[in-house]
This record gives structure tokens, C-alpha cells and sequence, in this order.
């Protein structure tokens, strides 16, 4: 049984000339000898009309060098760290740390030799929208794949022609709106960059792809390293076990998400996901049949830079008001439920946000936050907030996932954490997979290229104090 991966790829022209194209097959590692025109008619099946077709180039996905670990035993060992039996078939399962780069989004990398062997297969491959896999439904074909060899890494680059006949599709394209390609492989073995496990199916996976992929480790000589899954081997026939099957035109979204390591400046619409998520907690979390909204609210900061999380670990006795109850017009109806506790919370939300950001105002001649009603709220919030960090650890599909949302609502509540700190957290890992906290400051200098400031030091406890907490969905 084959694995089915896909990759998401910036569009390079969308409008792409056949002497642009040209120019990208005459700087190929191996340019076709094909007459592209006489190629285009075989494919399509008709008489290739260019103005019939809009031609868009794309880079669509790039190669990593690997190397032998030395020292390993092949075939069927023992895992040390998990008892259970590894299939290892190969021994340069390792990624270069200069190609770790080209590792996609997905955590999913190609060999070089992979890439120059099985390339060809994008040729003949149909274009479809949002991986909708059904022959009627595609809206043109790939009708040339070439190789570029950049140096440290080999880039494919395809040409998709895409029918005119489709014109609202086309107008998308050419406006921007479709603006990334999502190319789909079938893939025969799978292969872990720590241990060299090889996988034909998700029961043959090791932990490591499992639960932690995308996770940093280090080698034997200290080396740094990504847990990802190479697709296929150069030693497999005839096209190294990867069959590339089909380029998809997605929607690009407002907000795509964090792509690996990378922390995006969040907006408006991440601000109201939020929002949503506070308002409208899942069905299990409701206490005596009562909705709470927790408040989206400005906690207070321990010093310039640092956070703190609050009692994470204390259930919540419900320091807020009690959201108004609304019955759903069907039970069943969990969508229309969550629409309207969202329209009618967030003007609640937002107007106690505004609140608290201005606090009280005090009386003429009244010293500021001389009342202790202020500790109160302030205590509030700190509760609201811990509430909303078990949330996150409860809801979050990953670890990159976890740190996203959290970098995301901490600044929208005023919580200034350098993007540099979430990087490196994600980089440090847990605090728990290190035996003291000199073991952990050492890490995090490792990762910061210098050592923390000591409000730095705090953020990033936190940050693993709370990757520590988030365990892997079943």
C-alpha cells in the first residue's frame, strides 16, 4: 500500500511565455529532447493551442543531500530507546544540515537521486482544484517537467496548462487568488531521518515519525538535525518509488499558518479565530450544562518581555460572567450553534478587552490602582488566561501548531514575546526531556546562538513548561 504525500508551492509566473519556459529548459540538468509542442498534443490528446491554455510555471519541489550514519547495523534491529523493531534497509537516511532548509512544510524531503529519477512522472499528470482526484474534474495537464541543479539543492520545475474554458478558475489564477500549487505523490516506502526505519504503510512506522516529526534532535557528534520522512530510495526501481500524480490549484488563504519553524506576524482574521475559540469552548468543557466564555483580555506581563501562564494546572472555578445561553435551533446542529454564540460574543469579547486595557478610572484625587478591586482583576485575568493556555494544550494538533496559537493570541492580548524566542523554544523542545535546568539553558543558548537575558531564560521555561504539558493526539 502506497503513502500518499502532498507539498504546497509558491507560484513563479502565472502567466508563463513559451520563450520564458525556454529559458527554464535550457538551464535543466537534463533538458528534454522532446519538441515540447508535439509533447503538449500527445498529452492532451488535441492540437496543442497556447491560446487556449494559460501556462503557468512553478517550482514545485526541491531535493535534500543525505549521508551514512556511521556505525549503524541495516536490516531488522532493536530500537534501544523504544524496544520495538526497526526495519532499516539503508544507511544514508541522515539530511545534511545544510539541506535541512529544503525539508517541506510537511516535513516530508526527496533525496536528490529521487528527485532526478522520478521527476518525469509530473509529465502527463493532470491539474486539479483542491485535490478533488476525479479525471472529469480536471481543469488541464502538466505538460513539461525539468531539472535545475542549484547547487545545494535540485530544483523541479513544471509547466501546467490549464484550460481557458474554465474561466473563473483562470481569472483566479491571473489575479492571485490561486495562488499556490499543491503538488500530490504516491510514495512506496517512507524512510525516518533519525533512526532509518522504512515504512510501506502507517503500521510499519517508528514512534518518531509518528509523534514527533518536526522535532529537532542531535547525533552523535552533536550534530543538529530534523526528524522528517524521506520518500523513497535511489536504489528502488523504476522511479526510485515516487510517482508524482497530480498539481492542484488551492486558494490562498489570509492566514496560511506558520510554515516550519517560522512564526507569522498574526491578523485580523487569527485575532477572531481566537476570539471564536474563547467563546465557544467544545462540549466537553462544559461545567453543569452552562457555556463560560472565557475573556480574550490583556494579562498582565512580570517584567519587560516576560509572560507568565497562570495556574495551568488548576481547574477553573469560573472567575468570569456566564455567557448567555441561546438553544440551537436543532441539537444537532453544532455549526449553526458555534455561528451565533460567535456573532453574539465577539462585540462582548472585544468591549471587555477595551475594558481592561483601559482600567479603572479612578475618582478625582484617587491615587491609580489604589482599590483592591484592581487585584482582583487583575487575578481574573490571570485565570482567564490559564484557562485559555489548557485549551490550547487540549486542542492543538502539534507542537508547532501549540506555539503558533499561543504567539498569535499573545499579541493580540499585548504579550510582547520575541518571534526569535518562539523559534528557539520550538528548537529547545520540552523542558521535561532535559535532566536539570542547567541542561535546559544550555539548549536554549545552543538554539538562541547566545546566551538568554535572564527575562528570556523565563520565556522560554515557560514555552517548555508548556510543550511539556501538550502531548501527541491518539
Amino acid at each position: 500500500m502506497a503513502f500518499l504525500r502532498y507539498a504546497r508551492a509558491k507560484v513563479v509566473k502565472p502567466h508563463c511565455s513559451g520563450k520564458r519556459w525556454s529559458k527554464v529548459r535550457t538551464a535543466s540538468t537534463a533538458q528534454p529532447s522532446a519538441n515540447l509542442v508535439a509533447q503538449a498534443n500527445e498529452i492532451l490528446g488535441e492540437t496543442f493551442d497556447p491560446n487556449s491554455y494559460l501556462l503557468t510555471h512553478a517550482t514545485i519541489v526541491c531535493s535534500v543531500d543525505t549521508s551514512e550514519v556511521t556505525g549503524v547495523k541495516t536490516g531488522s534491529v532493536m530500537d534501544p530507546m523504544t524496544g520495538k523493531q526497526l526495519n532499516r534497509k539503508w544507511a544514508d537516511f541522515r539530511v545534511t544540515p545544510e539541506c535541512d532548509q529544503f525539508i517541506n512544510n510537511n516535513n516530508d524531503c526527496w533525496d536528490r537521486d529521487v528527485l532526478l529519477k522520478s521527476y518525469r512522472t509530473f509529465v502527463g499528470a493532470h491539474n486539479f482544484v483542491e485535490h478533488v482526484q476525479i479525471e472529469e474534474q480536471s481543469k488541464g495537464r502538466i505538460i513539461d517537467a525539468v531539472a535545475r541543479d542549484i547547487g545545494p539543492s535540485v530544483y523541479i520545475d513544471i509547466l501546467i496548462a490549464t484550460h481557458r474554458k474554465h474561466s473563473a478558475l483562470v481569472k483566479d489564477i491571473e489575479s492571485g487568488k490561486m495562488g499556490t500549487l499543491s503538488m500530490g505523490c504516491s510514495v512506496t516506502e517512507t524512510i525516518c531521518t533519525k533512526c532509518g526505519n522504512v515504512a510501506a504503510d502507517e503500521t510499519e512506522m517508528c514512534n518518531h515519525i509518528k509523534y514527533e516529526k518536526g522535532n529537532r534532535f542531535y547525533d552523535e557528534k552533536g550534530g543538529e538535525h530534523r526528524i522528517a520522512e524521506l520518500c523513497g530510495h535511489p536504489s528502488l526501481d523504476p522511479n526510485a518509488g515516487v510517482t508524482f500524480i497530480e498539481a492542484s490549484w488551492v486558494a490562498t488563504p489570509a492566514f496560511g499558518g506558520a510554515v516550519m519553524r517560522n512564526i507569522l506576524t498574526p491578523t485580523r482574521e487569527v485575532a477572531a479565530r481566537v476570539a471564536e475559540v474563547l467563546s465557544t469552548p467544545p462540549p466537553e468543557w462544559v461545567e453543569g450544562g452552562v457555556e463560560k466564555a472565557a475573556r480574550l483580555v490583556q494579562v498582565p506581563t512580570t517584567a519587560e518581555g516576560e509572560f507568565d501562564f497562570g495556574e495551568t494546572d488548576t481547574p477553573d472555578e469560573g472567575g468570569g460572567e456566564e455567557a448567555p445561553q441561546e438553544a440551537p435551533e436543532e441539537k444537532d446542529d453544532l455549526q449553526g450553534l458555534e455561528d451565533k454564540l460567535y456573532k453574539k460574543m465577539m462585540k462582548r469579547v472585544q468591549d471587555r478587552m477595551d475594558k481592561d486595557m483601559q482600567g479603572p478610572t479612578p475618582s478625582p484625587g484617587e491615587p491609580a490602582n489604589s482599590t483592591g478591586e484592581d487585584v482582583i482583576k487583575q487575578a481574573r485575568k490571570k485565570q482567564a488566561y490559564g484557562s485559555f493556555i489548557k485549551g490550547l494544550i487540549r486542542t492543538a494538533d502539534s507542537e508547532v501548531a501549540l506555539i503558533n496559537e499561543l504567539a498569535a493570541a499573545n499579541d493580540q492580548m499585548g504579550i510582547r514575546i520575541g518571534t526569535e524566542l518562539y523559534r528557539a523554544s520550538l528548537s529547545v523542545g520540552a523542558s521535561r526531556r532535559y535532566a536539570n535546568l542547567a541542561g535546559f539553558l544550555t539548549a536554549c543558548e545552543r538554539a538562541l546562538g547566545r546566551k538568554p537575558t535572564h527575562g528570556e531564560a523565563k520565556d522560554m521555561l515557560h514555552l517548555g513548561k508548556l510543550l511539556s504539558s501538550w502531548n501527541p493526539p491518539k
